[in-house]
């Protein structure tokens, strides 16, 4: 069982996983995002189109959409109880649309851990 001080001196450890993590997941799905948009047949209903085209595919973009569904409603709870504004829920939800929850969850997590870290005093 971890001891309270091993547990505050893991937080800048952990704010550096979950800024690393967070440069990972913006630039990993772009990656793979940029041989779509430059395949020459780019568009939403085509992005939609593939991605609801198989039963796996469908299954995927149901996981996440539900997982994002959850990360927002646990967001908006969150930020008040660590005392962050509900603003923040903006950038998240502009990270998620705009990369994916794999660059705002991290994001989010480093910014919990850095409020963490703030109101101890370190």
């Amino acid at each position: 069982m971890m001891s309270t001080i091993s547990i505050q001196q893991s937080r800048p450890l952990r704010c550096k996983l979950y800024l690393t993590l967070t440069v990972i997941g913006s630039i990993l799905p772009w990656i793979f995002l940029d041989q779509f948009l430059f395949s020459g047949t780019a568009s939403v209903s085509e992005f939609f189109a593939q991605a609801f085209s198989t039963p796996v595919g469908i299954a995927l973009a149901v996981d996440l959409s539900i997982s994002c569904l959850v990360f927002f409603c646990f967001a908006w709870f969150e930020l008040s109880r660590i005392g962050l504004s509900r603003r923040w829920l903006w950038l998240y939800l502009g990270c998620t649309l705009g990369v994916g929850l794999s660059c705002s969850l991290p994001l989010f997590l480093y910014m919990r851990e850095r409020q963490q870290l703030g109101s101890l005093g370190q």
